[in-house]
């Protein structure tokens, strides 16, 4: 983790650490970022060495395949309870502003890590901070008060110089890691589960039984057996769809009737689920699209 790497330069740069730190960072930023699953090396200079040699860092963005490494570090169901699950994930499929504060970085930045491994096959791609540092307090502003879509971490000792007047109206959920409490400031609609009551049931009872297994890797199976019905009702009206410049175009009417059929009660979910960026994405990669036309 790069955050743990700039601790472990505090800890053995006797002289000019901030330094380090700053050249490590801006060799950071001067990096495109590497693709999901690719490794990227970082030279930055080295003041703990004699002659200000370069050092080197490897930074590897988490890729599906790391998903299951990702659910083993954080042990979601250890630091949630079942239904602060379900209520962060649906809220995450949604689009919707989630910010989590933790005590410890490495348990803030590993939980949201995990969280958004659980979307797969779908991707985040909206604003994604997993620590947010409040040195900068425009820009703290800026970003909670953003009409886009967020995910953000942010240390509970840094929450506190955050402004309650810079929340308001803001439709965010505040997860506090540290006391498994949830801060719901959305609206009384946004705030609704939008699944059925035999979906909540269904998933409580999966949630459970993994629990009782302590094998936190199941939870990527159960929220792509989550999403695989929506998913597959895609696969079944494509076929129907018109063709317009190669891809095959959904009408979103047509979509959420045939998921009133097999999963009824959970329409809601369904609209909301493919108006999103990240399902938008991959529809396109599928060449496909749900349109409300």
């Amino acid at each position: 983790m790069i955050f743990d790497e700039i601790h472990k330069m505090r800890r053995e740069t006797t002289t000019n650490a901030d330094s380090e730190v700053f050249s490590f960072l801006k060799s950071i930023g001067e990096n495109a970022a590497p693709l999901p699953g690719y490794t990227t090396k970082i030279q930055y200079v080295s003041k703990s060495s004699a002659d200000n040699e370069m050092g080197m860092y490897e930074v590897k963005r988490p890729g599906p395949e790391d998903r299951i490494t990702l659910l083993k570090n954080a042990n979601l169901l250890n630091k949630l309870s079942k239904s602060m699950l379900m209520t962060i994930m649906t809220a995450i499929f949604s689009e919707s502003k989630l910010l989590f504060l933790d005590k410890s970085l490495s348990s803030l930045t590993s939980t949201l890590h995990a969280l958004t491994s659980l979307l797969y096959p779908l991707q985040w791609v909206c604003i994604y901070i997993p620590m947010l540092s409040v040195g900068i307090r425009a820009l703290v502003r800026d970003l909670v008060q953003s009409p886009s879509p967020y995910v953000i971490g942010m240390l509970k000792q840094d929450y506190t110089q955050v402004r309650e007047h810079e929340l308001k109206d803001t439709q965010v959920l505040v997860v506090d890691l540290t006391r498994k409490h949830l801060d719901d400031m959305r609206d009384d609609e946004a705030k609704k589960l939008p699944i059925s009551e035999s979906s909540r049931k269904a998933l409580k009872h999966k949630l459970r039984e993994v629990k009782k297994k302590d094998d936190p890797t199941e939870l990527s199976e159960i929220w792509r057996d989550f999403l695989k019905p929506y998913l597959n009702m895609i696969d079944e009206l494509c076929f129907e769809a018109p063709k317009v410049d190669g891809i095959r175009r959904i009408p979103m009417a047509s979509y959420v009737d045939k998921i009133k059929e097999v999963q009824p009660g959970d329409e809601v979910f369904a609209e909301k689920l493919f108006s999103t960026q990240m399902s938008q994405l991959w529809l396109q990669k599928q060449r496909l699209a749900v349109s409300r036309y």
